[in-house]
């Protein structure tokens, strides 16, 4: 492999790694939370997308905009299907596992609905980066590539600042280390899990036009990068912020290195190896990891 070809890998894992990333801080950020494993989160993604180019198609808007469209649609989607469907259980009482298989039927319910208003044929993102390629030591990158790089971490930076220097997002963290304190220094927490889904489907969304302008926006898109982005979530280690980004990046690497290697035809198939011997070598995941060292 040549030094060129090795940096053009490199910066599409590196791609692909950052939405990843983006979904699996939704999940993260439900599991800390609620404990719920939001498996409906791809279809919030794939909403994300489908409003992304909708909204272009409808007036036509520079990238960043598009993006902004598909977080904030990703976010209000995500908080009514919280208050419409996993409060009402929560309130009726239901057990945890009655809600995961609740969302399991909410992400076959958003698939249809996705189905019957957007069609069942791929639609493509029109072209919104420039047709020059970067040039990066001997190696020519696709725009494309660089601006999802630079938007999917600025999505996560914004994140962490929101998290660490907000009133809300100290509240959220508090929340989801310890409810019964929270709500004793009285944090209202239906109204935290309710930001909580919002800034998830925020990130889905984001994930979503950037997934979508990277190949195409579809009904079914959400489920497959969902599940990887689970995997990668399993590789940071469930439940932490700082993991579900390392491990995104991280599986998108290995991914994009793993289809060259031994073939694009097992590609997926990596992902659902990489699962298992996480669980069965470290099922606390590479935060578990750091901490043991520690």
């Amino acid at each position: 492999m040549s030094g060129s070809q090795f940096i053009e890998l490199f910066v599409g894992g590196l791609a692909i790694g950052c939405i990843y990333s983006l979904i699996a801080l939704g999940f993260t950020m439900i599991i800390r939370a609620t404990g719920v494993l939001h498996f409906a989160q791809g279809e919030v993604v794939m909403l994300g997308a489908m409003f992304g180019v909708t909204a272009h198609h409808l007036l036509p808007l520079p990238f960043i905009a598009l993006l902004v469209a598909g977080m904030v649609f990703g976010g209000l989607a995500a908080v009514a299907i919280e208050l419409g469907v996993y409060r009402t259980l929560r309130l009726r009482r239901v057990p945890l596992m009655n809600i995961i298989i609740a969302t399991v039927g909410m992400s076959i319910l958003l698939q249809n609905t996705g189905q019957l208003v957007w069609g069942s044929e791929p639609i493509a993102y029109p072209k919104l980066f420039a047709t020059n390629a970067y040039s990066i030591g001997p190696a020519r990158v696709a725009p494309q590539l660089v601006w999802i790089i630079v938007l999917g971490i600025l999505v996560m930076v914004s994140l962490q600042l929101f998290l660490a220097f907000t009133r809300t997002g100290r509240a959220m963290q508090a929340a989801a280390q310890s409810p019964e304190t929270a709500q004793l220094m009285g944090i209202n927490l239906t109204r935290i899990t309710a930001y909580t889904y919002g800034i998830s489907g925020v990130l889905g969304g984001a994930a979503g036009v950037l997934l979508g302008s990277l190949f195409y926006a579809s009904f079914s898109m959400g489920f497959l990068p969902a599940m990887k982005a689970f995997v990668a979530a399993t590789l940071g280690g469930l439940g932490s912020i700082g993991g579900a980004m390392a491990g995104g990046i991280l599986f998108g690497l290995i991914e994009t290195f793993a289809a060259i290697s031994i073939s694009t035809s097992y590609k997926d198939a990596v992902g659902m190896i990489l699962l298992i011997l996480i669980l069965l070598a470290w099922p606390e995941g590479l935060a578990g990891l750091i901490r043991q060292r520690r």
